[in-house]
């Protein structure tokens, strides 16, 4: 099953994937959270991923093979919390904020705006507060203007309140537009592409592969990264750097399940 373009069926493709991953010693396994492990939810704070996922990705990790990263734009506490695995690589922000039992990194220069997007946020609240389903979530490197739940004749309010208030910032912050959220980031060079990168020296493999699976526009820099990895977009879009698709998020959890079924190092392996 073709989707268009150069990207194909994540399913016709397994014994392929199989091939690959037995070959090599070490895996790093790039994963999205919301709309990749956890359904999306009208509410952004009760997105949740399933436990049959949790279990798989626990699996996973458990192995001599894989690593995981779970890589997202969520507050890097946030998302640890939503996940609740120490033994993983976390990337929060966009891979702004990196944590892991051997890890850490914070990108310097978002680091010194800080304060700067802490008032930028504070405005923006007051500006959007009687808007019903519009919030301001300020994660401290980053912030997001979600707008899943508001009234669709709100948007363009929305979207021009954004703009006013960050136009004085132009220099030091960019917006862009996610699923049902305008982010604000600053004007640094870097994204999850970069994090995955930099996850990848670091691991100081260079027989690793790397999979990533993301759902959303902010994922493409990290498909772009990995053009000799394993690259997987959730939904349906042709226009992708991703190898293959999963039109369905529920399909995570099968690719998941599948991956950890996989034989380890050293053992035959069977597609």
């Amino acid at each position: 099953m073709s989707t268009g373009l150069n990207t194909q069926f994540l399913f016709d493709h397994l014994p392929d994937i199989a091939t690959r991953v037995c070959e090599r010693p070490h895996v790093l396994l790039f994963l999205d959270y919301d709309g990749t492990l956890a359904p999306i939810h009208e509410d952004p704070g009760r997105a949740s991923m399933p436990a049959a996922t949790r279990t798989a990705i626990k699996r996973l990790s458990a192995g001599k093979r894989f690593s995981v990263a779970i890589i997202s734009g969520r507050a890097l506490p946030d998302l640890r919390e939503r996940v609740r695995l120490d033994e993983l690589i976390f990337a929060g922000n966009h891979g702004l904020e990196i944590l892991a039992p051997a890890m850490h990194f914070i990108e310097p220069s978002a680091a010194r705006m800080a304060e700067e997007l802490e008032g930028l946020s504070r405005h923006l609240q007051v500006r959007l507060r009687h808007i019903p389903g519009a919030e301001v979530e300020h994660k401290v490197l980053s912030a997001s203007i979600h707008f899943r739940r508001a009234p669709e004749d709100c948007l363009k309010e929305i979207h021009r309140a954004v703009q006013s208030e960050v136009a004085p910032f132009e220099s030091l912050f960019q917006v862009s537009q996610g699923l049902k959220v305008f982010e604000i980031r600053p004007r640094v060079n870097w994204h999850k592409g970069n994090a995955v990168r930099w996850i990848l020296e670091a691991t100081g493999d260079p027989n690793t592969l790397g999979v990533y699976v993301g759902d959303d526009l902010t994922d493409e820099d990290a498909f772009s990264m990995l053009p000799e990895g394993v690259t997987v977009r959730v939904g349906n879009n042709a226009n992708t750097a991703a190898q293959y698709c999963i039109p369905k998020q529920e399909s995570v959890q099968e690719f998941l399940a599948w991956l950890a079924e996989l034989p380890e190092a050293g053992q035959a392996a069977t597609a």
